[in-house]
């Protein structure tokens, strides 16, 4: 007798796929409806979809939306230009003002300090870590808005809100461009609420979108904290007590992930850039079994600074450190990699 274990990331994979079925089914039904056989049968269907309502979930019409409104705003005449917000507007409010926010997030923008001038596009395979202005080359982002550091915060956790996590992110940018001339785009949108499980899939949106409209971008950073370690994870560095890094490589245990080795390789040398400037400040490199977005770029990772017990000071100073790090790291790569002349 054969005996089959289901997982539960196998579970999660069947009802990730039941879901996409009957959202498809939804569609057609949506679209035509009207003029079919099945108009008596939608009518007899609950009120959401009986008087064609526009209750359904948030994540239905953000669908529709990413799959169709494009295509009708280019056949409006925008061909040479890609959609625009400010385009989309009056159909997100007919179909759920919920998307408003989805689709106006706007990222804050790191560039070079005041007085040095922005010089022309990067190519798309390599932006020099001088460049400036609209291009930049790290992306940063929190999945986990809602982290907080509990000493500073008097709780660990803030639904809803972009929580201390948010400062550290960005005290990171800020950090990499005031201090060593790297641009920076980072987002603050809010990923992990209402819905806590879908907080990856909205933040994989969010880094295709940066890495669409900005090709220059070399590294992706996802910044957390650390949870359930019974004492926090510090470090005496110059004289400071800062919290250590600890950084999380995806791999391709649960979902499909070939280039997985890219990242790590990447998560190595970054790793061992921080024991070479500031021994004591990384946790190392530990890979685990889920995807973490880190599928969408070869040096995309995820980092945890400190732990839920470390106060958001201790954070912040650690950021600054990982700071050099980053931008050590990038200019290597473009000695490794120069410019055409």
């Amino acid at each position: 007798m054969n005996v089959y274990f289901i997982t539960n990331w196998r579970v999660r994979k069947g009802l990730r796929l039941f879901g996409r079925l009957f959202l498809l089914l939804l569609a057609g039904l949506l679209l035509f409806g009207v003029s079919s056989p099945l108009k008596p049968f939608l009518h007899r269907l609950p009120g959401v979809v009986a008087g064609y309502s526009y209750s359904l979930p948030t994540s239905f019409w953000q669908g529709v939306l990413e799959a169709g409104l494009p295509t009708l705003v280019l056949e409006a005449g925008q061909e040479s230009h890609p959609p625009q917000p400010g385009l989309l507007l009056p159909a997100v409010r007919v179909l759920n003002p919920d998307l408003v926010r989805f689709l106006t997030a706007e990222e804050e923008h790191y560039p070079l300090p005041e007085g040095q001038e922005s010089p022309p596009p990067p190519p798309a395979d390599l932006a020099g870590v001088e460049q400036g202005g609209r291009h930049p080359v790290v992306a940063i982002y929190n999945t986990h808005n809602a982290e907080g550091y509990a000493p500073s915060d008097g709780a660990d956790r803030f639904p809803g809100k972009n929580a201390s996590i948010s400062l550290v992110a960005a005290a990171l940018a800020q950090a990499l461009a005031e201090d060593y001339g790297v641009p920076v785009v980072r987002s603050d949108t809010i990923h992990d609420y209402p819905d806590f499980s879908q907080a990856y899939a909205n933040s994989e949106k969010t880094v295709r979108r940066l890495l669409a409209e900005y090709p220059s971008i070399q590294i992706v950073l996802d910044i957390h904290r650390d949870a359930g370690l019974k004492e926090p994870p510090v470090a005496y560095i110059n004289d400071q007590k800062v919290a250590q890094i600890l950084i999380v490589v995806g791999s391709d245990a649960r979902l499909e992930h070939p280039h997985w080795r890219q990242n790590e390789a990447f998560a190595r040398r970054l790793a061992a850039k921080m024991d070479e400037l500031y021994p004591g400040l990384s946790r190392g490199v530990r890979v685990q079994e889920g995807r973490y977005n880190q599928h969408l770029h070869p040096r995309a990772l995820l980092l945890e600074i400190g732990s839920s017990n470390n106060t958001l000071d201790q954070a912040e100073k650690a950021a600054q450190l990982l700071a050099r790090v980053v931008a050590e790291v990038l200019r290597e790569l473009q000695r490794e990699n120069p410019l055409s002349p």
